[in-house]
């Protein structure tokens, strides 16, 4: 029996450890980049530096939004293991389920060569905006599922602050860049840095305040 406990011990450990590593990897997946400073190397490289700007942008979306895909399959574990210890104690269980995050992934490298013509770059501007909606959504439907779980199993997580970007007129924004022949493209462009940077930032509150709970119930358990 003994045996047993040392062995769910270093499970639920493990499973700590896999979701820190995670929380930790944000640095190399959350990149914050800066609109002017991008828009001035573009002009100064002659156009060079677009392209790099644009493969920069789409990468860290793929690399954000493969991060987060596994930190929630690291998260249902870890509070499936949570209720199937508690149907253990009270014969009781909960229903754990959530969709599979919308993928918005493309090809980096061939992308940003794209954006050398118009209209893929117009495209390439839509899907960021898109993606980025798509994917707050169905983060925020699976972040109430967690906190409504969490409730269920008799535990307090405090993940009120989540807000999700506010929603981007696309097709104004289409119509407004042709209008004044691309030059509303920036202010488009402009917002999708401001966007990813602004959603990463309250991700990262977020996944800290996810990374205390779970500390806190293990250490709770360990004790």
């Amino acid at each position: 029996m003994e045996q047993l406990d040392a062995q769910e011990k270093n499970r639920v450990k493990q499973m700590l450890i896999e979701i820190e590593k995670n929380v930790k990897s944000r640095k190399e997946t959350d990149r914050i980049m800066w609109f002017s400073m991008w828009i001035l190397l573009s002009v100064a490289s002659f156009g060079i530096a677009w392209l790099i700007m644009i493969y920069l942008l789409i990468k860290r979306k793929n690399d954000h939004f493969s991060r987060q895909e596994k930190l929630e399959t690291l998260i249902l574990n870890r509070l499936r293991r949570l209720n199937e210890e508690k149907q253990q104690h009270h014969n009781s269980a909960t229903n754990l389920t959530t969709n599979k995050p919308p993928g918005f992934f493309r090809n980096a490298k061939a992308w940003s060569l794209s954006t050398i013509l118009i209209l893929p770059a117009f495209y390439v501007f839509y899907f960021l905006e898109a993606g980025l909606q798509k994917h707050e959504e169905h983060e925020y439907a699976f972040l109430m599922e967690t906190v409504s779980v969490a409730k269920d199993l008799g535990l307090s997580m405090n993940l009120d602050e989540y807000t999700v970007t506010k929603k981007f007129a696309l097709d104004r924004y289409l119509v407004l860049t042709i209008a004044t022949f691309g030059l509303a493209a920036l202010y488009w462009l402009y917002r999708i840095f401001n966007d990813y940077n602004k959603h990463f930032k309250r991700q990262w509150k977020l996944e800290d305040e996810l990374l205390r709970f779970f500390k806190s119930v293990d250490g709770s358990e360990a004790s």
